[in-house]
């Protein structure tokens, strides 16, 4: 049995010392507050995770926005260029 990388005696190790430090009446509530402690961890932990995958979606959207600017950049000076030979043509 391998749990999180505890194997069974060190999980053993774990429920003994914490029966010690908590006390048997009290074992039932403590491990139903840890649960409920890890519950609240992981939803936080999850929801880090989400933000962190949005702000780098976010980072390459800005990118991929750069990118697109520095391409209609490109046509637009093309466009002009074109624009005044033509104008220069029909001045002809």
């Amino acid at each position: 049995m391998n749990i999180l990388g505890i194997g069974g005696f060190e999980l053993l190790l774990i429920i003994l010392i914490a029966l010690f430090i908590v006390g048997p009446s009290n074992l039932l509530i403590f491990i139903r507050k840890t649960k409920i402690v890890y519950s609240e961890f992981k939803q936080k932990r999850d929801e880090l995770i989400s933000v962190v995958e949005q702000t780098i979606d976010i980072d390459d959207d800005i990118e991929e926005l750069k990118n697109i600017k520095e391409s209609l950049s490109d046509v637009s000076e093309k466009t002009s260029k074109s624009l005044k030979k033509l104008k220069k043509d029909l001045d002809k």
